[in-house]
């Protein structure tokens, strides 16, 4: 398998994940959270919180429980830690057995799924995973931007964040909107997820007024 397929496998996993229940986390406080938060009502015995390799548990933790990996096995770095490229790779090593180098990511971006400024003091741990780089570089400079102002309090305070209709469609290569008033940009992203089973969760409002709240500082 190259280490394209197991990208495009892994994103099309935890997509799939969030569609069947919203309440798939991006972000948490601290690794001992990690298990419960993640397979929620899934959390057994098996669940395992564990070192990536030989780095500490305070930068870097993978959370894991038997069965297929793309789905069950999800890597967390602390917000503040600059290493993360380094811990992923390490990462589909240590769980695929894929030896790969920064120069295989050629395309892609290593990225936190939730923008690491929005981490109170930076010290949360947020999960990462492999973004296309264009896409990626899109909705940091628009929306990343704009929803990282430090004037909204929830930036300061909220340490547990889930998955959001944003998050879902930059991992799924989908490009941003340019802001609240792209409404072609809203359309298109909107079309995007009534294709993939979610229209009867309202993506047209979901997505305007995550939108409307993130760039009206602007």
């Amino acid at each position: 398998m190259t280490l394209n397929a197991l990208i495009k496998r892994r994103q099309r996993a935890l997509f799939e994940a969030w569609v069947r229940n919203p309440l798939v986390q991006v972000q948490v406080e601290h690794p001992e959270y990690l298990g419960r938060l993640v397979f929620l009502g899934d959390f057994d015995d098996t669940v395992e919180t564990a070192q990536a390799g030989r780095r500490s548990l305070k930068n870097v933790a993978i959370v894991n429980k038997p069965g297929n990996p793309d789905v069950n096995t999800s890597v967390w770095v602390r917000a503040g830690y600059s290493s993360y490229q380094k811990a992923w790779l390490g990462f589909v090593e240590q769980v695929y057995g894929i030896k790969a180098t920064a120069n295989d990511l050629a395309g892609y971006n290593i990225d936190h799924l939730l923008n690491k400024a929005r981490s109170p003091d930076k010290a949360g741990f947020i999960r990462i995973e492999a973004i296309n780089d264009a896409v990626n570089q899109d909705w940091g400079r628009l929306f990343e931007r704009a929803a990282s102002n430090p004037d909204f309090s929830a930036n300061q305070k909220r340490f547990r964040r889930t998955m959001s209709w944003i998050i879902a469609a930059k991992l799924m290569e989908q490009s941003p909107p340019r802001g609240p008033g792209d409404h072609d940009g809203i359309a298109r992203l909107v079309q995007f997820f009534n294709r993939n089973g979610l229209a009867a969760d309202n993506p047209q409002r979901g997505l305007t007024e995550m939108l409307e709240f993130a760039y009206r500082f602007q």
